[in-house]
């Protein structure tokens, strides 16, 4: 999807071992140090002993072959507290990194999206998850600044932090959920009975001790820079957007709008759950529409699009036109969602979901399609009810409200436009 940027190293550098090169990217550090800082010599002996009776340094061993051999890497044991460095490097590269997917929905809007698609700037790299050490070792020398998107608490995580601050390096964390243990009740998996709230807890408290050593904070919403800003104080906010090319064009959306026909009067609903952690937050809707179903089940059909529970198999019991969808990739998500004329985004109301982006709003509005959602903040900032979408604050709002899109279907199409509108202008890039 994206094109990858490599870091520029001397024109000799393909004959040089990565201890060389990586001396050559940061010269104003021994050799010796930065063995040091590349991985734990004695505890490589203790699980190969063939490499210390051959005489062959640790570092060079591994990254010359083990790395390729799958041998088991030691992180060498650094200190957050102690910097070589005088100062913080005042030129370089930025480095973006994520231990997730390279398709992690938080990775493209809070990476690809704004930084890396269609990016020319060569003073840019991108790592996700599967990303070889010894490639991220030349990038982080060569950096100015490393930015971690929504850093899980683990070795190598920590490891790339205390390597940057003993070089200097700039660290930025990003994040577009709220992660704090006090609000670990109220996330998904633990809502959904996936994870116990002690491992929640535990995850998110290991998560947010973290973040007192970040230069900085960047988060999607100013909901949550207002929690973490009581952990760390530099904290800004970067809402989440979308490319201008993702979006239909504005002769697309119109010419839809003057052709569209509901079939057999029959308005076509999605779901997106996205993971099965939406599973209590669709529970907030299941009566309205089990109600729906029972009452209206030749006006409607529902689409379930996820990981969710296969709930299709209830409604069409009842009579209603029901299917599910398989994860798909992000541009397929869009054309599924461009099929239908509504998409249900509901949530419960706690802290946790008020802290959430719209990027459910934006995907919908990029294709004139308009959302029915909970009140939760970030929905109540951009939707005007019955405008561009409608805000439903419980079982009876869900319940009356849908009950007059079904009835009368053809009120999708304005508010769809007009959710285009809004989201072209303002939260596109």
């Amino acid at each position: 999807m994206t094109k990858s940027i490599q870091v520029a190293l001397p024109s000799s550098s393909f004959k040089l071992s990565l201890l060389e090169t990586l001396h050559s990217l940061r010269p104003d550090i021994s050799r010796a140090m930065i063995a040091d800082l590349m991985i734990d010599e004695n505890a490589y002996y203790r699980d190969h002993k063939d490499v210390q009776r051959a005489g062959v340094p640790a570092v060079r061993h591994y990254f010359q072959y083990g790395e390729k051999e799958n041998r088991r890497y030691h992180y060498p044991r650094l200190a957050f507290s102690s910097k070589l460095a005088a100062e913080t490097v005042k030129s370089g590269t930025t480095v973006f990194y994520t231990d997730a997917p390279d398709d992690n929905p938080s990775w493209l809007y809070r990476c690809v999206f704004p930084f890396k698609e269609d990016s020319i700037d060569s003073q840019a790299i991108f790592f996700s998850g599967v990303s070889l050490l010894s490639e991220l070792l030349k990038a982080v020398f060569s950096a100015q600044k490393m930015v971690f998107m929504r850093p899980a608490y683990g070795p190598k995580t920590i490891y790339l932090i205390q390597l940057c601050r003993i070089l200097g390096i700039k660290v930025e964390f990003d994040y577009d959920d709220l992660l704090l243990p006090e609000y670990a009740r109220e996330r998904g998996a633990c809502r959904s009975g996936l994870r116990t709230h002690q491992e929640d807890f535990s995850e998110s408290l290991k998560q947010s001790a973290l973040t007192v050593y970040a230069d900085s904070i960047t988060c999607s919403t100013h909901l949550i820079a207002e929690e973490l800003s009581k952990i760390n104080p530099s904290v800004s906010v970067r809402p989440n957007k979308l490319p201008i090319k993702f979006f239909r064009t504005t002769q697309q959306v119109v010419s839809r709008a003057k052709t569209h026909k509901f079939t057999d009067n029959k308005i076509r609903i999605l779901y997106l759950s996205g993971s099965n952690t939406h599973k209590r937050d669709f529970s907030t809707i299941t009566g309205p529409l089990t109600k729906l179903g029972q009452d209206l089940p030749n006006k409607f059909s529902i689409s379930f699009m996820g990981s969710l529970s296969d709930y299709s198999k209830v409604f069409s019991v009842m009579g209603v036109e029901s299917r599910m969808i398989s994860t798909t990739s992000f541009d397929k998500m869009l054309e599924v969602i461009l099929s239908h004329d509504l998409v249900l985004v509901p949530l419960e109301n706690s802290t946790f979901n008020n802290c959430k982006s719209n990027i459910k709003y934006l995907e919908s509005a990029s294709q004139g399609i308009p959302v029915i959602a909970s009140g939760v903040h970030e929905f109540k900032s951009i939707i005007s009810h019955g405008v561009n979408g409608w805000l439903c604050e419980n079982e009876s709002e869900w319940y009356n409200t849908l009950h007059e899109i079904i009835t009368n279907p053809e009120i999708t199409i304005t508010c769809g436009i007009n959710a285009y509108k809004q989201a072209k202008q303002g939260l596109s890039v």
